[in-house]
């Protein structure tokens, strides 16, 4: 800012005045920047105030972490020491820098003399020597106690003070090793045990198999552990019923499972067979108990199967005398009728016989008087003679009537023929092998039997399809088709009809028999096929027919279904495969 006093001056003068000017605007900026600075002062003598509180905090701060350190470093070298591994840490060359309480008392030394040596020479002074290494990781053994040991080694780096070195950890692995090892071995005996099982296993899945397919029950588990008793026991007792001879299961053929049969032939008995040495050293193995206990399976399999194969022999005897005593009972039932159609055709085969008889009679009394005139022949009158007498006696009569005669005969010898060899067939014992047969023909020979039970109240209508001839047992279907043709003509109880069908589909052969009869309720239709279970009065039905009828249209693999209606009538159909003959 520039002064204006008003007073003219030199040029000298005028400049001084400048520099005066100038001075005195300087002094004013100092006084400006004085002023500046003490402002400044104090606010940075407060700032150094609050610095100075900061720093007090701040090392107050840093007691307290410097402590928690300490505190934290005394705490990790206490949990160091409580850990149960021994813990090294080593410079770059191997030599001891720290270590825990394990490592000091596995030694033996005190902490400071162990520090500055080598870790190393320690290893050799306690008699541990290295077994295996891999990678940073090595197995010690230690001689004098034969105590295991795992030692493993980690690289330790310390930058701020540019000492490296490596941290080593010594885990005592001796019970895990014995462990480990008996772990092995059991895996081994596992591993053993279990190809042992296998093998038996497929032993025995090869023996269940041939039961299976050959139907052979005395296999047996192979048990090379079966020895001889009386050469285990040291027994010479040669009463003794094993006395002498091979290995023998005798708890198979005197033992329980033949229920204490024979025990007071052997030298020795046992309550049970667990207390035998010979049942022991057998089962020792599990492969072997199990053996056993398939042998002694197959052992009662063989005497059920023997059981069951007599029972089902006599069953089948007591089956076959059955179906025959109700043949013979059907033909019981059908006997008067068999015999009315015996008694037509014997009736006018006899009174044809006696006819015949008088023809001959005649015609030879004729050819007497013939031979007779013959030698005596005197001409015509003679000749008109015999004429009148062949008239009188009806000789041309009688020479066209003979044929007939015999051939009416003869037909009824035919008729009463197949009568008889219809029964002479039912009355058979089946036979045991089966044989070609058409089945219409079983129908048809079934007719000429029961036809006598069905013409009175029944017209039979005949459907037969063209059928394979089939293998079968044709007697005992014989005796199916006459049980359900009775029963049709029975249940008709006035003049109806009686239907029978035959028809060939799909590989098997069809027979229905229907009748315009009373039907059979539905409540009974299920039990129709029951043995005993008859709907007839008492004393006109056994209850076996429908049953055996069942029975042997099941044994031809075949089926039959039953239809009715009350009031309506009944069909029976009847289906078996068509068997060719081999």
């Amino acid at each position: 800012m520039d002064v204006d006093l008003g007073v003219p001056v030199s040029r000298d003068e005028e400049k001084t005045k400048e520099q005066l000017i100038a001075e005195l605007n300087d002094l004013r900026l100092q006084v400006d920047r004085l002023k500046i600075s003490e402002s400044n002062f104090k606010k940075a003598e407060e700032e150094i105030l609050r610095t100075q509180e900061l720093l007090i905090r701040e090392h107050k701060e840093l007691n307290k972490a410097f402590k928690l350190v300490e505190n934290a470093k005394r705490e990790w070298e206490r949990t160091m020491d409580c850990v149960g591994d021994m813990i090294i840490l080593t410079d770059r060359d191997g030599i001891i820098r720290r270590c825990n309480r394990s490592f000091a008392k596995f030694t033996g030394m005190p902490y400071h003399m162990i520090i500055r040596k080598g870790w190393e020479e320690f290893l050799r002074e306690n008699n541990m020597e290295v077994r295996t290494r891999h990678g940073g990781s090595a197995e010690l053994f230690q001689s004098s106690t034969g105590k295991w040991f795992e030692l493993n080694t980690y690289p330790y780096s310390d930058s701020d003070m540019n000492s490296p070195g490596t941290v080593i950890t010594i885990h005592d692995n001796t019970e895990l090793k014995v462990i480990t090892e008996e772990l092995m071995n059991s895996n081994r005996m596992v591993n053993e045990n279990r190809e042992k099982l296998r093998s038996g296993l497929r032993e025995i899945t090869a023996l269940i198999q041939n039961v299976t397919k050959q139907l052979d029950y005395g296999v047996r588990f192979s048990n090379p552990n079966l020895g001889k008793c009386y050469e285990l026991i040291k027994c010479g007792r040669t009463k003794c019923v094993c006395f002498g001879k091979g290995p023998a299961r005798c708890w198979q053929t005197e033992g329980t499972l033949c229920r204490d049969g024979g025990l007071e032939s052997f030298a020795d008995k046992y309550d049970v067979c667990s207390a035998c040495i010979v049942f022991k050293k057998a089962t020792s193995d599990p492969v072997y108990q199990i053996g056993e206990q398939f042998n002694n399976m197959m052992h009662v399999l063989e005497m059920k199967n023997k059981e069951l194969e007599n029972a089902y022999a006599e069953l089948k005897n007591t089956q076959t005398r059955i179906l025959q005593q109700e043949k013979m009972a059907s033909i019981g039932q059908l006997a008067a009728g068999v015999a009315h159609e015996i008694n037509n055709p014997m009736g006018f085969i006899s009174s044809n016989l006696g006819t015949l008889g008088k023809y001959a009679g005649k015609l030879a009394g004729y050819v007497r008087e013939l031979t007779g005139s013959a030698e005596q022949f005197n001409g015509r009158e003679q000749l008109a003679a015999l004429r009148e007498r062949r008239r009188q006696l009806k000789i041309d009569y009688i020479l066209d009537d003979i044929e007939p005669l015999i051939n009416e005969s003869l037909e009824g010898a035919d008729r009463v023929k197949t009568i008889v060899q219809n029964l002479k067939t039912f009355s058979r014992i089946d036979e045991a092998e089966s044989k070609p047969a058409d089945i219409n023909d079983c129908i048809e020979s079934t007719l000429s039997i029961v036809w006598n039970e069905l013409k009175y109240n029944a017209d039979v209508r005949k459907d037969y399809g063209e059928l394979p001839l089939t293998m079968c047992h044709p007697q005992q279907l014989n005796q199916v088709f006459m049980n359900l043709l009775v029963n049709a003509g029975q249940a008709i109880e006035n003049r109806g009809e009686i239907r029978i069908k035959t028809w060939s589909s799909d590989g098997s052969i069809y027979v229905s028999i229907s009748d315009t009869g009373s039907g059979i309720p539905e409540d009974r239709l299920t039990k129709i096929f029951e043995p005993f279970y008859t709907t007839k009065e008492v004393g006109k039905g056994t209850g076996l027919g429908l049953s055996i009828t069942y029975e042997i249209v099941k044994k031809h693999d075949g089926e039959i279904t039953v239809d009715s209606q009350v009031g309506k009538g009944t069909t029976f159909t009847i289906k078996i495969p068509v068997v060719e003959e081999p």
